[in-house]
């Protein structure tokens, strides 16, 4: 009886304490949206809320539609609106929680209310990613005085200005996100007003001149982690005499400017530190031997720093880290951080604690030499490892096969060497990343072998595949980006290419010497950018992937019509060049509406391009090159106002160039040579100012020289602002760039490299250009060729041209040039081949080092102007023979003298005119005819006349 007394005893009181339980979780239950029933919210903290609403001027994702006064009861309940989180007892609201996210332009807009000072029991404020910095951009003072808060989160939210210090009598703040604010602080000893502050982060905001901040976050000690990075900080090697921060264990620092030795910096005796991030820092010398007691570490970033000159020393250089203790340690990124050394040593020093739990090394991007060592296969945790851009030799070794949790295996850009075969990857289940790409290695691996992994990202590029296409590639339908370009690859397509590669977004198969047709059935691959250059493909080009938005099949053999536009409109980079293609180019090129890039030369392409191309207003690179295009100087370029290279030589363009060729402002090269154009230059060409390449070699341009040529400011040693460099656009698959270079045409690299080196050049040669060579021309002081031969100026050589103190290249050659030469060419150090033969030269040749060099390796660059004499040349400059004139109207070699011919013909017909005068009175057709033929013949006589006494009077001079 006791028992069962006893028994029943305990089970009452266990129901007791179930019911006493229930019903306290039922009061700390909240309603529906976080909120309890009951109490409802304080009247003047929903007014103050609604007045908050009130300066939100923008609310696109309707974050505060159900912030209502008017509705149902539970509606004008304010602890029921989205983002208010009220208190079960007393209903005061204790949280708003408005922090956006994503698009900028979908989140709050306006300004933070006063009314928020109305929440005085306010203990959790988010606004973060939200436009409200209001009229002033300033953030609010006023938030100071919200007393309660313990958390604070106003980070992206456009602030400028100083940071106020009234924050610091938020006392009881445990939460403080100031971060990506264009903000800055002179004083940050506010912040020892908070001594509950665990965390605290200021990433962005300008601290460069608080030089006691160490100082400052060393008077926090409840501090857990602290966000400093890219704060402008100057320097980490102030010292603390005693250290307080001993809970801190996050600190990120990264992207300051210490440019100090790293083992001065104060933090190294924080030993709760888990996770430390110094990189972008430019600390630079040997890791501290208290890295080495860090044991709590988890995560340590001391990529991409660098050292200073002045402390590059063999002292410095050597890697001295010992990692051993650290057992914690999951994540080491050195990569970019100027390590030497030797692998196997480093990895000597790694945590060889059991179990190792390191997961992520990244050593990329150093100086490390040595082999790999085999015992690699013991740390069983790793799941990143990047060697990436060392110096490592010798073979791969099996043992990195035993890494069955590595997801990510970067080797590339090493001296390693050797076979790679299946049993690399025997355990690697995890495999996903691989780049073994510009090794010297081998793959061996049977078409039949499956990969025991999903493999998505492949980068063989460099190493030795072929001659066969690798069929175990086919078996991995999950590959997304494959490159094995220059992998000596010489095959066929396989047939099941189109099937087996279809979810490859990006492919490089280039540099190869891949043989036959390109699949028929490419259309229905999931490619965006396929690289096919350089190989062997021969007929023509199928329907495009319908997402492909760059392709280059340049440098190959296919044949036939360029392909339709019907379903890739989001193509951006075409590179079709050097082929065999034909026909004309289609008006469905004109729904390529994105295309930039436009490489169709080397082709045999006929026709005028469509006007209908025009409508390509993002197109900056456009290259017909050595075709057969015809018809006038295509008139869709004037819609395309962001062109920065033009390409239209060796072709059959004719007519005159527009005057609207002066809009295209963002010019920077410009060839047309080769083609039929005429007419003169247009005027305003010189208002191309970022122009630096300019080619209209062979052509029937005629005219003189524009005027103003000091506007091309890109040729000026003037810096222009506002020129875009191209290089976004501008990579390797571009077609190269060839010029008349020292007297013959030579290929100057690619266009890459004209366009980064800002190599300039004016080539104007084989036309028809007369008048004079204008002074402005000396401006052009960053001018590096400039080629003005076979073509009728007159005149003399300006003699303010060895200003231009760029030029390599000067060929004036087979013109009418008259006087001496200018004494100021010897000033051309950087002269390294000159033409001025067949002129009209005269007068003693300037001595000078530099012109006799030039003329000991072309002793032509003189001949044709028998007037001149002196040294080198034989004739010398006597007395009676001193600077001979040179008849200016007398005919020289491939030159052109004062025509007599015609202005005795003009003479005639004078004559002949007052012989029929008698006739004349009485036939008013022929009287008039007459007289207009005189008028013409008048003003060609008066212009010789007059260019013929202009020469004499310089003669004499």
């Amino acid at each position: 009886m006791h028992r069962l007394a006893a028994a029943m005893l305990v089970l009452l009181c266990c129901c007791c304490l179930f019911l006493a339980t229930q019903q306290q979780q039922q009061q700390l239950q909240p309603a529906a949206g976080g909120n309890r029933a009951s109490p409802s919210c304080i009247p003047h903290e929903r007014d103050a809320l609604l007045a908050f609403k009130h300066g939100v001027t923008s609310d696109p994702r309707g974050v505060l539609s159900s912030w209502r006064r008017d509705g149902r009861h539970d509606e004008q309940d304010c602890c029921r609106w989205r983002g208010v989180r009220c208190s079960n007892r007393t209903g005061h609201v204790h949280e708003l929680r408005l922090g956006g996210g994503g698009a900028f332009s979908e989140n709050l807009a306006g300004q933070i209310s006063p009314s928020l000072l109305a929440l005085d029991h306010l203990e959790h404020l988010d606004l973060s990613w939200n436009d409200l910095a209001g009229p002033t951009g300033r953030l609010p003072e006023f938030l100071g005085s919200l007393k309660n808060l313990k958390y604070v989160d106003l980070s992206d939210i456009p602030f400028y200005g100083g940071l106020p210090p009234q924050l610091g009598n938020l006392s009881r703040l445990e939460y403080l996100d100031l971060s990506n604010l264009a903000m800055n602080s002179t004083d940050l000893s506010w912040l020892t007003h908070i001594p509950s502050i665990q965390y605290l982060n200021l990433d962005g905001v300008n601290l460069s001149t608080v030089a006691d901040w160490p100082r400052v976050m060393n008077m926090l000690p409840s501090l857990r982690a602290l966000h400093l990075s890219y704060c402008s900080l100057a320097s980490a090697n102030q010292s603390l005499p005693h250290l307080n921060l001993t809970n801190l264990e996050e600190l990120h620092a990264s992207g300051n400017s210490f440019h100090h030795p790293m083992v001065t910096s104060w933090f190294w005796n924080i030993t709760s530190l888990r996770f430390l991030d110094l990189s972008y820092t430019s600390m630079y010398g040997q890791f501290p031997d208290a890295l080495g007691d860090m044991t709590s570490l988890k995560v340590l970033d001391l990529s991409s720093n660098y050292y200073d000159d002045d402390y590059d020393d063999r002292k410095d250089r050597i890697m001295t880290m010992d990692l051993k203790n650290l057992c914690n340690l999951e994540v080491l990124n050195l990569d970019l951080s100027h390590l030497y050394g030797d692998v196997a040593e480093l990895f000597r020093n790694l945590p060889r604690c059991s179990p190792n739990k390191l997961q992520e090394l990244d050593l990329g991007w150093n100086h490390l030499t040595g082999m790999l060592p085999r015992w690699i296969g013991q740390f069983m945790s790793l799941v990143v490892l990047k060697l990436r851009s060392n110096n490592l030799n010798g073979h791969v070794p099996y043992e990195i096969g035993k890494l069955s949790n590595l997801t990510d295996l970067d080797l590339s850009i090493n001296k390693l060497d050797g076979t790679i075969t299946e049993e690399h990857f025997a355990s690697a289940r995890s495999l996903h990343y691989i780049d073994l790409s510009y090794n010297a290695l081998k793959i061996e691996i049977s078409s039949d072998w499956q990969p025991p992994s999903t493999l998505g990202y492949v980068n063989f590029a460099s190493c030795q595949m072929g001659p066969l296409f690798p069929g175990w590639l086919q078996w991995k339908v999950s590959i997304t980006n494959l490159d094995i370009s220059s992998a000596g690859i010489a095959d066929r397509i396989p047939q099941r290419f189109s099937d087996a590669f279809s979810n490859v977004w990006f492919m490089n198969i280039s540099n190869n010497q891949l043989n036959g047709t390109l699949p028929a059935d490419m259309g229905s691959m999931s490619l965006r950018e396929l690289y096919l250059s350089s190989n062997k493909l021969t007929g023509q080009i199928p329907t495009l992937p319908p997402n492909i938005y760059t392709l280059d099949l340049s440098n190959n053999f296919l044949s036939g019509p360029l392909p339709s536009a019907t379903r890739s409109a989001n193509l951006i980079e075409l590179f079709l060049f050097s082929n065999r293609l034909t026909g004309h180019i289609p008006e469905s090129f004109c729904k390529y509406q994105q295309l930039v890039v436009l490489d169709l030369s080397n082709n045999f392409l006929e026709g005028e391009p469509p006007l209908c191309l025009g409508v390509m207003e993002y197109m900056e690179f456009v290259i017909l090159s050595n075709n057969s295009l015809s018809g006038k100087f295509p008139s869709f370029l004037q819609n395309l106002t962001n062109v920065q290279f033009l390409d239209l030589s060796w072709n059959k363009f004719s007519g005159r160039l527009p005057m609207w060729i002066g809009s295209l402002t963002s010019l920077r090269v410009i060839r047309l040579s080769h083609n039929k154009f005429f007419g003169s230059i247009p005027m305003n060409i010189t208002n191309l100012s970022c122009l630096q390449y300019m080619d209209l070699n062979n052509n029937k341009i005629s005219g003189s020289l524009p005027m103003y040529l000091s506007n091309l400011k890109f040729m000026t040693n003037v810096y222009m602002m506002g020129c875009s460099d191209g290089r976004e656009a501008i990579d390797s698959h571009l077609n190269s760039l060839s010029t008349v270079w020292k007297g013959q045409e030579l290929n100057y690299g690619s266009i890459q490299r004209i366009v980064e080196i800002s190599m300039t050049s004016i080539d104007l040669s084989s036309n028809d250009l007369t008048g004079e060579i204008p002074e402005e021309i000396v401006v052009l002081d960053e001018l590096v060729n400039l080629n003005l031969s076979r073509n009728h100026l007159t005149g003399v050589i300006p003699k303010k041209m060895g200003e231009m103190r760029s030029l390599q290249s000067l060929d004036l050659s087979r013109n009418m040039l008259l006087g001496e030469i200018p004494a100021t060419l010897s000033n051309l150090t950087f002269l390294s081949y000159l033409e001025l033969s067949y002129n009209d030269l005269t007068g003693r040749i300037p001595s000078g080092v530099q012109l006799d060099t030039l003329y000991a390796e072309y002793p032509f660059i003189y001949i044709g102007n028998i007037g001149l004499c002196g040294h080198p040349l034989q004739n010398n400059c006597s007395s009676e023979h001193h600077a001979p004139k040179q008849d200016g109207l007398r005919r020289t070699k491939e030159g052109y003298g004062i025509p007599f011919f015609y202005l005795g013909l003009g003479c005639g017909f004078v004559v002949g005119t007052w012989i029929a005068f008698g006739v004349l009175l009485f036939k008013r057709n022929w009287r008039i005819a007459c007289f207009r033929l005189s008028d013409k013949l008048y003003d060609k006589v008066y212009v010789v006349v007059a260019t013929w006494a202009r020469a004499r009077q310089t003669q004499t001079d």
